[in-house]
């Protein structure tokens, strides 16, 4: 039913006023009375318990232990693997598996559940959006990028990590004679290779310039690292875009896995295993004065003392 008694009272699909039990479905969509949301009508083999479920030219007939959309016979003929039956096609092994009705707009089959979706290997969602756990295109939230591979379709930045999409994790995936530095392959050698200056400086030989030279240099709350002239601030959290406090040589700015709502500087350590490792003896330090808190061989996070 598309509404419910509830308390005596007549309640959408989904306890929703929104809920398509109100405002109805486009064309080809149906309605869902448990969730009030519209979703694709089923395609071949789809599960279903009425015609209405069904996608254009099916409907829902027993098949095995269940229901399925299938299609009518047209002459006595259906496609491969099914036969005649009742005025039917149904499937001559007496399962519908529901991926051989992939197509359209649901092009992909979920190997995991056996049902048509629209995203997945081979079939990207479109620019702006991203592959949902459930195989659908959906605009991501703030901060997100990415929630697989698939949604990183810039040659460049191939790998989706922590829902961003980076270019390398470490040197293995970068071509020869160039290396791992700020998750992008750079030419080995380079000094500014990973090197952020903050807004107003540029990175020449290894150091920005104009930099500073004391923390006075750097303005409030935020403090000096001489020797690469960059500003950075004392809780060793950061500015994505570099404007005012950046990252040390190597380190990447990006969210807190522990708050969304902030960002910190990453870091690597020589032995992921050593908590005493000091801050200098890192592969990819912190900015002075922070310690690198890394479980296992990814990246860590720097956080104040």
């Amino acid at each position: 039913p598309a509404f419910a008694c509830l308390f005596n009272r007549c309640i959408p699909s989904g306890a929703r006023c929104d809920s398509c039990a109100v405002v109805g479905c486009p064309e080809g969509q149906q309605c869902s009375e448990f969730t009030g949301q519209c979703s694709e009508r089923a395609g071949r083999c789809g599960s279903c318990q009425e015609d209405g479920d069904c996608g254009a030219d099916l409907f829902c007939r027993p098949v095995g232990l269940g229901r399925n959309c299938v299609e009518a016979c047209v002459d006595g003929a259906c496609p491969d693997g099914f036969r005649c039956d009742g005025g039917a096609c149904l499937p001559q092994s007496g399962f519908c598996d529901a991926c051989g009705g992939c197509g359209g707009a649901l092009p992909v089959c979920n190997p995991i559940n056996r049902t048509c979706v629209e995203c997945g290997p081979g079939n990207p969602c479109a620019l702006g959006t991203v592959c949902d756990l459930n195989g659908a295109c959906v605009a991501p939230p703030m901060g997100v990028e990415c929630n697989s591979n698939l949604d990183c379709r810039d040659a460049a930045r191939p790998i989706c990590d922590m829902q961003r999409c980076i270019g390398c994790r470490d040197d293995a995936g970068c071509p020869a004679g160039q290396t791992c530095v700020d998750n992008a392959c750079a030419d080995a050698g380079d000094p500014c290779a990973g090197v952020t200056c903050q807004e107003g400086s540029a990175c020449a030989a290894g150091r920005c310039e104009p930099g500073c030279a004391r923390d006075a240099d750097c303005g409030d709350e935020r403090r000096c690292n001489p020797a690469t002239g960059q500003c950075y601030r004392g809780d060793q959290r950061c500015d994505r875009d570099g404007a005012t406090a950046v990252c040390a040589p190597g380190s990447v700015c990006r969210d807190d896995p522990l708050d969304r709502n902030r960002t910190v500087c990453t870091c690597l350590k020589t032995d992921p295993n050593d908590g005493m490792e000091a801050n200098e003896d890192h592969r990819v330090p912190c900015n002075p004065g922070g310690q690198c808190l890394q479980f296992g061989a990814d990246p860590g996070v720097c956080i104040a003392p």
